[in-house]
């Protein structure tokens, strides 16, 4: 019976060598578990990282196609219904652009002129609006660099009048010929005389063209100004002329007014410039060249 029990108990407890080794696993055990667990965290911050640059990648193709596409197929589908809308509509060819990065167009656009001699009751440009005022949208960015480059010199352009339909152009005439009459005592006749040469008449003002501005500012003491100074030497660039000089009334049929400009191109400009003529000067001046 002792030998037995003895044997049990030699049987039922491990030996030395059996316990180094489990000591062995159990240590092998853990490396192993940190190592995964090190790859798991590894695995689990590339995922983080896939998606952030997949959200990224994401938010940068929305804005594109909200601020790119979007507005550009709108705008291709405007055209589009229009042409189908009007499909004998003739598509004005694209400009070139000198080196200002300006729009250079024709004299049929640069010196189309509304006036006593050449009246236009119908037409109509196609407008832009820019601050206050509404242009000829041709001549929207050669405004702007004006306004820019003269900003640039602490001088700020403000417009009084640009585009000015026949029906606004009316009311003002006749507003004009009710003022003479009143304050000058002048009779009907007299006063309609007297009136179409400060505020041409409906269908005779180049400020219908849309290629016109009319500067907020008083035509007595303009030209006395820093803005008037600086229009003078460097407006010319940008494709603008004073639309009413002195001594010119005899040829544009107006009162001189140093606040109206007129668009003409800048090659048209510095020619004008250089031989000192008003518009219809200057073509009376090329139908004879």
């Amino acid at each position: 019976m002792g030998k037995r029990k003895r044997k049990q108990y030699f049987i039922g407890n491990p030996s030395r060598s059996e316990l180094g080794l489990s000591r062995r696993r159990m240590f092998v055990s853990q490396e192993k578990q940190a190592q995964h667990q090190a790859a798991r965290r590894i695995k689990l911050w590339s995922r983080v990282v896939a998606v952030a640059a997949i959200l990224g990648v994401s938010c940068v193709a929305g804005l594109f196609l909200w601020f790119y596409l979007v507005p550009y197929f709108h705008q291709e589908l405007i055209t589009s219904t229009a042409n189908l809308a009007d499909p004998n509509a003739s598509m004005e060819p694209l400009p070139d652009y000198d080196s200002n990065g300006l729009p250079v167009y024709g004299d049929d656009v640069n010196l189309f002129t509304i006036n006593q001699s050449s009246p236009n009751p119908e037409y109509v440009p196609n407008l832009t609006q820019m601050d206050n005022i509404q242009v000829d949208s041709r001549i929207s960015d050669a405004l702007r660099q004006l306004s820019s480059a003269a900003k640039e010199e602490d001088l700020i352009l403000l417009f009084a009048d640009g585009y000015v339909s026949y029906e606004e152009q009316e009311k003002r005439y006749n507003a004009k010929v009710e003022e003479l009459m009143e304050d000058d005592a002048l009779t009907a006749v007299m006063a309609k005389t007297g009136a179409r040469s400060q505020v041409p008449m409906a269908g005779e003002s180049d400020m219908q063209t849309g290629l016109c501005l009319r500067l907020a500012a008083d035509k007595e003491t303009f030209k006395q100004s820093k803005i008037y100074t600086w229009l003078t030497r460097n407006m010319g660039r940008f494709g603008f002329v004073f639309r009413y000089p002195e001594d010119k009334d005899d040829y544009t049929n107006v009162d001189p007014d140093p606040t109206v400009l007129r668009y003409v191109g800048c090659e048209n400009a510095s020619a004008m410039q250089q031989r000192s003529m008003c518009l219809e000067e200057y073509i009376s001046y090329l139908d004879v060249q």
